[in-house]
């Protein structure tokens, strides 16, 4: 059984179409293979329930919150400053474009 989460990530957020899903659940995504060449992680869901709003997300997750999961996340900010950097050249080694944020995502119970 899932419950709902948030998830908090650092790096580049993709929208996903119903075409992407397959390669996804494979984990054969061009952008998941580039990850993890990388060093970097990934992660990905149904962000809408019960609409459907898939995202991928890469770079460096940091937690996921809720029931099933951690109750709470700290991160010292010179550890953060170390990730941010890090997660920036890396995701510039894998050749993904974009500028990274800080993603604080609700993943609802589908």
């Amino acid at each position: 059984m899932s419950a709902d989460a948030c998830v908090a990530f650092y790096g580049l957020r993709f929208e996903v179409s119903r075409s992407e899903i397959e390669r996804l659940e494979a984990r054969s995504d061009a952008r998941m293979i580039a990850a993890r060449r990388a060093g970097l992680e990934h992660f990905w869901g149904n962000f809408a329930a019960p609409a459907e709003r898939y995202c991928l997300f890469v770079g460096a997750q940091l937690a996921i919150l809720g029931p099933e999961n951690k109750a709470e996340f700290a991160l010292p900010s010179h550890h953060l400053l170390a990730l941010m950097e890090s997660t920036k050249a890396k995701l510039q080694t894998a050749g993904l474009p974009g500028d990274p944020s800080l993603y604080l995502q609700w993943e609802p119970d589908v």
